[in-house]
């Protein structure tokens, strides 16, 4: 099929907040004991809050039942952070304005909540940059699950087969390929030459890297 739809995760592709969200989540967890350097924290990226904490919490043997109140904690925390710190990603406006020149729909599928996704919005200037946005932060299943893809999709009226998503991490990457969806990967430099990414239709080091010839390798 022919891509229709542009989809985009958004922590830690179009926003620089993967070291809000560790910040946050060291500040709350550091009372508790719980200590996370930066290799341990990155397996953890693209999980829900709640599914982040259940990790951490299970390993450390903390009362699971504590998780409601630090995913509210450490959300209301990253909130505060992007308001004030948040920064696009080397490359996001342009690519945004490189697909939308090109007649696509573009969509937002993230793990966070969408308050969240207000502020960074707000933040950014990119209101009006979506024609579709959904969050799994509600859904049965998070990222790696697909469902957060399907329903943009959805949103958008595409089909999945006509959907090209961009991540940033592994559990985002097996969630648009799970969905059936290309996949553009733009991993963190630490991690950039891990073989976990050859899952992914192409892997590339920025946004900034995006181009025609990028896009014919993709769609043609």
């Amino acid at each position: 099929m022919i891509i229709r739809s542009i989809i985009y995760d958004m922590d830690g592709l179009l926003i620089d907040s993967e070291p809000l969200w560790h910040q946050a989540a060291q500040e709350a967890l550091g009372l508790l004991g719980i200590q996370m350097n930066e290799q341990a924290y990155a397996a953890t990226i693209g999980l829900r809050t709640r599914e982040f904490l259940h990790h951490w919490f299970t390993i450390h043997h903390v009362n699971l039942e504590l998780i409601p109140t630090y995913e509210t904690e450490i959300t209301s925390r990253v909130i505060e952070l992007v308001s004030a710190e948040g920064l696009l990603m080397p490359g996001a406006q342009a690519s945004l304005e490189f697909f939308r020149k090109r007649g696509f729909s573009i969509g937002l599928a993230t793990s966070s909540p969408m308050e969240l996704v207000e502020a960074i919005l707000i933040r950014t200037g990119l209101e009006s940059a979506f024609d579709a946005m959904t969050s799994a932060a509600q859904l049965p299943y998070g990222k790696p699950h697909p469902a957060v893809y399907l329903n943009c999709a959805a949103q958008l009226e595409s089909h999945p087969l006509e959907c090209l998503c961009l991540e940033d991490s592994f559990n985002g990457m097996i969630a648009a390929k799970a969905a059936r969806m290309k996949c553009i990967v733009v991993p963190e430099a630490s991690v950039f030459n891990q073989d976990k990414w050859l899952a992914a239709d192409l892997k590339i080091p920025s946004l900034e890297r995006l181009n025609e010839e990028v896009l014919d390798r993709l769609i043609s």
